[in-house]
């Protein structure tokens, strides 16, 4: 095979590739549009876990106990059943995109869909670890980690619901 061929090869391969890496990209967004349903009363509903969300954070820090409350006593669509997510669940809704290694990413906000929108980097989880301790899903690195269960560093309450009342 000569020179010119090879490098035909390798210019058809490398074309090849970049086109499966931005089909990739782009049929996982169009995946996460199908997969969640803005049911017009502040709610999102999630088809592939069947749990239903607010469509926003409390939007603003708040501590443990508090997110609790705020969780408990929310009335979005009109249910009263509302609850604070577990990691799994949160997890479920981490967009994990790809992160350039050597970057901070500490403040930064990785959602699989626009529809819900999470305004602090840690949503608390329903996990209670210790007298001042708990459990927050980081939307920054797609990870669980146990924080005090004071108001300090981007700490949010997202409600949701089991979609099956």
């Amino acid at each position: 095979m000569n020179k010119k061929n090879n490098n035909i090869i390798k210019f058809k391969s490398i074309s090849i590739c970049f086109f499966l890496i931005w089909f990739c990209l782009v049929s996982s967004e169009a995946l996460a549009k199908e997969r969640f349903i803005e049911l017009g009363d502040g709610t999102i509903q999630d088809l592939e876990t069947g749990l239903i969300w607010a469509s926003s954070d409390n939007n603003a820090n708040i501590n443990w106990s508090g997110a609790v409350e705020y969780c408990k006593n929310y009335s979005g669509g009109g249910y009263d059943d509302w609850r604070m997510p577990a990691s799994n669940e949160l997890a479920s809704l981490y967009g994990n995109h790809p992160k350039t290694e050597g970057q901070d990413y500490s403040e930064s906000i990785d959602v699989v869909t626009e529809l819900i929108k999470i305004s602090g980097p840690w949503v608390w989880t329903k996990r209670r670890t210790s007298k001042n301790k708990a459990m927050a899903y980081g939307f920054n690195y797609g990870i669980t980690k146990r924080l005090k269960r004071g108001s300090g560093g981007g700490r949010r309450a997202l409600p949701v619901r089991s979609g099956s009342k």
